[in-house]
């Protein structure tokens, strides 16, 4: 039910040797690392043995780099005013937005303003999925950026990508409400996106690529964490919500992840850890189900499985769960009975599965114990008088709860 993506640079200094003036540095992105945990269970009548299920979960997603080559020649003396008036962000997002592969500046120019700026141009504007790390030269009165495209496609593909990537987004839009409250906005592109993408457990091995982009998450539908984080950026901000994407360690692994204001708070939403695998789902393959788990949450429900790395440029305090799912729903509950779960079960029949969260370790630990150690889930009044499978999903870390069941035939 988790997975993830993120975006760093590094640096390798090389200085030129002979009479050029000029330094090259040549930088990457790193695709960062996935990971998924998942428990499904089966739940076995009373007569019988209780046992569990084991879930294959994904390989982890190695660090790579991508290889870069530095330009052979200094560059022609040319004179770009932008380049002289507007900030190193801007004249890179000038330039860029108009899908030009090579950036001059006509004036000093500190490699780390051009770090920084392309990591905040990623961050702030997803919708430029095409870099794939960069070269730069430069001197006293002279800098050169020249970008490396990703999965080496030519500047003209990259052109009709966008063109396609902004066509989708506007039918997706028209998919969604327009209106409603922020919360129901976030929730439909939130439900959205992972109904209409699989997460692309091939890609851990191969490196940064359009899976890791908004473009592999709305135009392929498949996606890792950074495209699927990027693919809500860009839906939510077009729906009038501010929304980035955040990024660090998740349970030892590199992840990607998103913040968006509701309501004047901000919360953190991972869509990418509550979308459902194949292998999560070994025991209902067929589920189309919706994990809620990780939309609208706080600090402290966010930082029990990871903390953040040195590349956020904003990282907001997420200290409200008013607008958390479970508590909207109802399902937000700060002690354990079965009356509570019962209720749930018969209100939801038709559905075929709830989904609670606990506030307290305690109160999760007393209901999993309960229900299924115990087998007490048997004695609720949706399952008296027919035959029905069960599966529950247990999140040790957010005290989560899902139950999945079905009536089945008499053999």
């Amino acid at each position: 039910m988790k997975k993830f993506i993120l975006f760093s640079a590094m640096f390798t200094l090389m200085f030129c040797t002979g009479c050029s003036a000029f330094v090259e540095i040549g930088s990457v992105n790193v695709p960062l690392a996935t990971s998924v945990e998942s428990e499904y269970t089966s739940v076995t009548p009373l007569a019988t043995t209780h046992e569990e299920t084991e879930t294959t979960f994904p390989p982890t997603e190695p660090e790579t780099e991508t290889e870069i080559s530095f330009p052979e020649t200094e560059p022609e003396s040319e004179t770009e005013t932008t380049s002289q008036t507007l900030s190193v962000y801007d004249v890179l997002y000038e330039n860029i937005s108009q899908f030009e592969t090579t950036i001059h500046f006509t004036r000093k120019v500190d490699p780390k303003q051009v770090s920084f700026a392309l990591t905040k141009l990623e961050r702030e504007h997803p919708e430029i999925f095409w870099i794939d790390g960069y070269t730069m030269r430069y001197s006293d009165v002279y800098a050169e950026v020249k970008l490396k495209l990703i999965g080496s496609y030519s500047i003209e593909a990259i052109h009709d990508m966008y063109d396609q990537l902004s066509a989708e987004v506007e039918n997706v839009l028209q998919q969604l409400p327009a209106s409603g409250t922020d919360y129901e906005k976030a929730l439909a592109v939130h439900d959205y996106l992972i109904t209409h993408t699989e997460y692309d457990e091939s890609a851990v091995s191969k490196g940064k690529g359009l899976w890791s982009t908004a473009y592999g998450c709305l135009i392929n539908h498949v996606s890792v964490c950074q495209g699927y984080a990027q693919a809500f950026q860009i839906l939510t901000n077009r729906l009038g919500l501010e929304c980035g994407i955040c990024s660090g360690l998740a349970k030892g692994q590199a992840h990607a992840w998103n913040y968006i204001k509701i309501n004047q708070n901000y919360y953190w939403a991972d869509v990418t850890w509550d979308d459902p695998t194949s292998s999560e789902n070994a025991e209902n393959p067929d589920s189309d189900s919706l994990h809620h788990g990780y939309f609208l949450i706080d600090d402290e429900l966010l930082f029990r499985t990871r903390n953040l790395d040195d590349y956020n440029q904003f990282v907001p305090k997420c200290v409200s769960m008013e607008e958390n799912y479970f508590v909207r729903q109802g399902d937000y509950l700060t002690e354990y009975q079965f009356a509570d779960i019962d209720n749930r079960l018969s209100a939801h029949a038709a559905d075929g599965e709830i989904e609670v969260m606990f506030s307290t370790v305690e109160a999760y630990q007393t209901a999993v114990n309960d229900l299924f150690m115990n087998k007490a889930i048997w004695n609720a009044q949706i399952f008296q008088n027919s035959n029905h499978s069960i599966h529950y999903q247990t999140d040790n870390d957010l005290y989560l709860l899902k139950i999945e069941f079905a009536e089945t035939p008499l053999s």
